[in-house]
């Protein structure tokens, strides 16, 4: 199968990417932007007419696995997002989104009224930005960060923190229709398992090293076979997301396989990042040790996907098919 397009390859985003997240430590939100926006990457699913790549989600996985991986403290996938999806609707925000001199989230939780007055929740990082895509009963709105008022949230993620929106009576500068908003949110699936995979990989990275060199009793941690099983174990469970990634990347028209590539990933990388907190005993819950990190940005991801919910519907989904 050729995975190709325009000559260029998803695999070969991966080292840049890995590149451009390292130079983001340290960087407030703006700078990451602009640092982002330099390379390329904010705009890589946008349309050329906006600044952007106009490439498919498949470019966007290794980008996202870096930026898991590196628990970037930005909210690119709902910037990627908002890129693509406004160019038909407000091309003007879009390009400036895509080129990192704004910034935008979206708010995953939740549903606006129709007259947008309300609060939904689960937006990262909303506090500071310049716009928020909020759902409402007949699809979404886009509304200025300016006015509305973003509370932060009680969240597991203190790296990417979420945050409430409370809305009264905004003009939207334009509106998605349900179809849009649909679509929108099913890319966002295959996006999110990207970014577990690439924490997931961390974690197990993490674990591997720490029980190869710990010594105790006179030999290393890795030398006992319960531990050597449970990282056979983790590896197996990082082999079958990636499996799941890939069959969603190949059937792009297939909703089943993005949400079970979603749901692959809120299953096993909870587990991942556990399974290293175990392996680094009591030091894997302090904060010199960042394994803890990101078992919080998976679980954040986990629940802006509504894990729970599209498990029941795909799990009916299959029962009907049979």
């Amino acid at each position: 199968m050729d995975i190709t397009q325009g000559g260029l390859d998803p695999a070969e985003f991966a080292d840049s990417a890995a590149r451009a997240v390292a130079a983001c430590a340290g960087l407030h939100a703006a700078g990451i932007a602009a640092r982002l926006a330099e390379d390329g990457l904010l705009g890589m699913l946008a349309p050329e007419d906006v600044g952007g790549l106009g490439l498919d989600l498949r470019f966007a996985l290794p980008v996202l696995q870096a930026a898991g991986a590196g628990d970037l403290a930005f909210p690119l996938l709902e910037t990627m997002l908002l890129a693509r999806h406004l160019a038909p609707v407000a091309p003007a925000v879009a390009e400036a989104i895509a080129g990192g001199s704004a910034r935008g989230t979206i708010a995953w939780a939740g549903t606006a009224r129709a007259d947008l007055t309300g609060t939904v929740g689960r937006a990262p990082m909303a506090e500071g930005t310049d716009w928020v895509l909020v759902r409402t009963p007949d699809g979404a709105a886009l509304v200025a960060g300016g006015d509305v008022t973003a509370t932060a949230m009680i969240s597991l993620d203190e790296t990417a923190a979420e945050h409430r929106v409370a809305l009264s009576g905004a003009n939207p500068a334009c509106r998605l229709d349900a179809a849009a908003w649909e679509a929108l949110a099913e890319e966002a699936l295959p996006l999110r398992a990207a970014a577990m995979v690439g924490a997931s990989e961390t974690c197990l990275a993490l674990a591997v090293e720490h029980v190869t060199n710990r010594r105790q009793f006179g030999k290393p941690l890795v030398a006992n076979q319960a531990m050597r099983h449970l990282l056979a174990r983790q590896k197996l469970a990082l082999e079958g997301m990636r499996g799941a990634l890939t069959r969603a990347t190949a059937r792009p028209g297939d909703a089943v396989a993005r949400r079970a590539a979603f749901l692959a990933a809120a299953t096993h990388a909870p587990l991942i990042a556990e399974g290293a907190i175990q392996a680094h005993g009591g030091m894997g819950f302090t904060w010199e040790v960042p394994v803890h990190r990101h078992l919080r940005r998976i679980r954040a991801l986990e629940a802006q996907g509504e894990a729970p919910r599209l498990r029941e519907a795909l799990a009916a989904t299959l029962i009907d098919a049979n």
